[in-house]
Formats: structure tokens, sequence, C-alpha cells
């Protein structure tokens, strides 16, 4: 009776393994989606900033606080997507460089493409 009860210890094992990994895989596709919404906006916003400052020259209309606004908007989503994507490093056990943008292993002490100091 005890090889039935190892077939049934290591299949819930396995079942169990999956089904983490299962989790896991949902958690990282949410993260993806959630930066290219964010890189949507961004692209949609520096779009716009253009158009504005390209209309305000035309135009010769005073907009620098329209400008600053954008900016700060602009500065928000990026810092989003910045801890959306070292989330996304944490899924898959790994560091981005702030120097190069490299990715290292989440355990490397040292930038394998600058050699910079990684903060982990």
């Amino acid at each position: 009776m005890t090889t039935f009860d190892d077939v049934f210890s290591k299949a819930k094992s396995v079942a169990e393994s999956a089904g983490k990994k299962t989790t896991e895989m949902i958690e990282l596709t949410r993260l993806k989606m959630q930066a290219a919404d964010l890189e949507r906006d961004i692209s949609s916003m520096l779009e716009g900033l253009g158009r504005l400052i390209y209309e305000s020259r035309k135009d010769d209309a005073e907009v620098s606080g329209k400008v600053d606004d954008c900016c700060r908007k602009l500065d928000e989503k990026y810092g989003e997507l910045a801890k959306v994507r070292e989330q996304i490093d944490e899924c898959r056990n790994r560091v981005s460089c702030k120097n190069c943008g490299a990715h290292n292993p989440d355990d490397a002490v040292y930038c394998k493409r600058c050699g910079g100091k990684l903060s982990n």
C-alpha cells in the first residue's frame, strides 16, 4: 500500500507545482499587459505633447504651463512603468541594471554588460 501512497503523494506534489507555475504565468502576463498599456499611454501623451508644441509655434501661443503639466504626467507614467518592469523582473528572477538596462540574474552583484553595481 505504500507504493500507492507514494504515487499519490508525488501526483499531489506535481499538481501543486503545476498550479504554482500557472499562477506565476498569469501574474507575469497581467504585468506585461499593464506595461503595454502604460507604454501606449506614454506614446499617446508624447504625441499630444508634440502636437501641442507644434500648434503653439504655428499660432505663436504661450503653452509653457501646459507643457510643464504634460511633462509631469509623463514622468508619473514613466515611474509607473519602471515599477511594473521591476515586478516583471522579480517574476523572472532577474534584476535590470539602472545604468544600461541589461537583465541580470537576481543574485548578481555587478552588471554583466557594463560592470555597474546592481541594487538588489
